[in-house]
């Protein structure tokens, strides 16, 4: 009986999970960038139960299942359309990377909708959190009014421009990176990802980057609500098998 109440708590467990899952999921349905997350499960331990002769049977008893890991899609989201010279979008495979201006450490991400920010010696594109948008070049880029008109320019490790031919931020375009794996990469907020040694190092690759738009979440809102039913579902069995064990247990106290 025991076993059975662990069962259903467990259970119950995992599925309130991917509850939480599911409605973040939901939540950013409308967050440019976003990538769906999907939860699974593995079986805790199971084993076969002993047969009338005392020989293992075909039977298996276990401890039921838990939650496992969360899995990210990276399919590409729809593109958004914007007035912003700003903002970009990736054809095809691909992410932007990002640097903290803190830590220097770098991240990636597909949500191209990016921002003026003021530092100390100037603008910068950025990422609305305030990490810096890397150029081909290798480092951040700086922007720099010029009559009123936006223009692009690309600086050293030091923050000063390199020489070179200053462009219109219309013609500018973030470098486009990617990964040889992307799978596991992991998520430090809601776009914005960090890879581990599975993925491998980051390269450079030739990818049409487009002004003007921006990939939005790909998130399908059904699908999400369709899970959302299965878990729902499935927690109330879980609870139902705690209530059913409660009370055949009070039961068998009542007859002693």
């Amino acid at each position: 009986m025991e076993m059975s109440f662990y069962n259903g708590k467990v259970g119950a467990a995992a599925q309130q999970t991917k509850l939480d899952v599911v409605a973040n999921n939901i939540a950013n349905v409308n967050t440019a960038g976003y990538k769906t997350k999907n939860q699974s499960f593995s079986d805790l331990m199971y084993n076969n139960m002993a047969g009338k002769d005392g020989l293992e049977s075909k039977v298996k008893v276990g401890s039921g299942a838990k939650a496992d890991r969360t899995s990210i899609s990276f399919e590409k989201g729809s593109t958004n359309l914007s007035s912003s010279d700003l903002d970009f979008t990736i054809e095809g495979r691909g992410f932007f990377a990002l640097q903290n201006p803190q830590t220097k450490k770098y991240c990636y991400t597909t949500n191209g909708s990016f921002v003026l920010s003021q530092k100390e010696d100037g603008f910068y594109l950025t990422s609305k959190e305030g990490y810096f948008v890397i150029g081909e070049s290798g480092n951040p880029i700086k922007i720099k009014t010029d009559d009123g008109n936006l223009t692009e320019e690309e600086t050293d490790k030091d923050g000063n421009p390199l020489d070179g031919e200053t462009v219109s931020v219309k013609d500018a375009k973030p470098a486009v990176f990617d990964f040889p794996r992307t799978e596991g990469m992991l998520s430090i907020g809601d776009t914005n990802f960090v890879p581990v040694e599975k993925n491998g190092k980051p390269f450079l690759v030739e990818a049409r980057v487009t002004s003007g738009s921006f990939e939005g979440s790909n998130v399908d809102i059904s699908k999400e609500f369709v899970k959302v039913i299965e878990a729902q579902r499935a927690y109330q069995y879980s609870l139902r098998v705690v209530q059913t064990t409660d009370e055949i247990q009070n039961l068998v106290n009542n007859l002693r």
